[in-house]
């Protein structure tokens, strides 16, 4: 028999991360703290070990682990480049949902213009000038990111707010049909959970905070973190995988990051997220990764 290589053992490695996550997706909260710990042995594997930290942390919960597995991970990332880039590619499937209806007439969304160009928009008729070609459309989810702003559309708030119907909540709007959109799509799942609204606040203060200071860059990242957030909550309330929902899946995404940052504050931010929603079964550091990526390509 022949010795294995490199490849048969990343190959060996990654069909164990998705039988794990398999598992863990299918058992829910059921699935064993063995599968984590499995899943995190793969991530290792396969030369992710920020990735592995998380189910190294996420099995520590519930097993007696000596925290060498995450020494490990930390030592590894030591020789990990300053920078990296991650890429997260999206799929088309459901791409003429959001595309069709904000098309001008005569205009046609095409699965390939040529070999070259690909997938892309042609004309069926000759358009006059300033005619329509792609209307703008409302943005199917945003956070506000001034104050006196109405936490579902962003707009500014009316001498009149409309605040939520509970009390302990700090969301306001700026109409009952805001605060009854905000209600269907993501609030009912948080509105009383002060654990997720305590995340949500600190990333707003620092923000702010970054804002006053004149950072635009941390200002940027900040305000991306609070919308992936809220990408989260609309996630757990349709309890649906937050890359499978239809609005997500058609989107690509990349990011570059910095290994130590991927194993301090946003695995912290992950950790703190998953806890408050306990969503450690359904979400993992992976799939908030490629939320994150996805937001700071695409939105504006």
């Amino acid at each position: 028999m022949p010795p294995p290589t490199a490849s048969s053992g990343a190959k060996a490695a990654d069909a164990l991360k998705r039988h794990c996550h398999h598992m863990i997706n299918t058992l829910g909260p059921a699935a064993p703290p063995e599968a984590f710990l499995f899943r995190a042995n793969a991530y290792y594997a396969l030369g992710r070990p920020y990735l592995a930290l998380a189910d190294y942390n996420t099995a520590a919960l519930v097993l007696h682990l000596s925290g060498s597995h995450q020494v490990r991970c930390h030592r590894a990332i030591e020789r990990f480049p300053a920078r990296q880039v991650a890429t997260y590619p999206g799929t088309d499937s459901h791409l003429h949902i959001f595309v069709r209806p904000r098309l001008g007439p005569a205009v046609a969304l095409v699965a390939a213009v040529d070999a070259a160009c690909g997938r892309g928009l042609v004309a069926e008729a000759d358009l006059p000038a300033g005619a329509t070609v792609l209307r703008q459309d409302v943005p199917w989810l945003q956070y506000a990111t001034l104050d006196e702003s109405c936490a579902c559309c962003g707009a500014a708030l009316p001498e009149r707010a409309f605040a939520c119907v509970n009390p302990e909540c700090h969301e306001e709007y700026c109409s009952r049909d805001c605060r009854t959109a905000a209600m269907a799509l993501y609030h009912a799942a948080v509105c009383t959970n002060s654990a997720f609204q305590g995340i949500e606040l600190d990333l707003y203060t620092q923000m702010r905070t970054a804002a006053h200071e004149g950072a635009a860059r941390a200002q940027r990242r900040l305000a991306q973190e609070l919308l992936m957030v809220r990408l989260m909550a609309v996630a757990v309330q349709a309890q649906v995988v937050p890359s499978a929902m239809p609005q997500l899946r058609f989107l690509s995404g990349r990011i570059a990051y910095a290994p130590a940052e991927l194993s301090g504050a946003t695995l912290h931010l992950y950790e703190r997220l998953a806890q408050a929603l306990r969503v450690h079964t359904m979400v993992s550091y992976e799939e908030m990764l490629g939320i994150l990526a996805r937001v700071r390509t695409n939105a504006t």
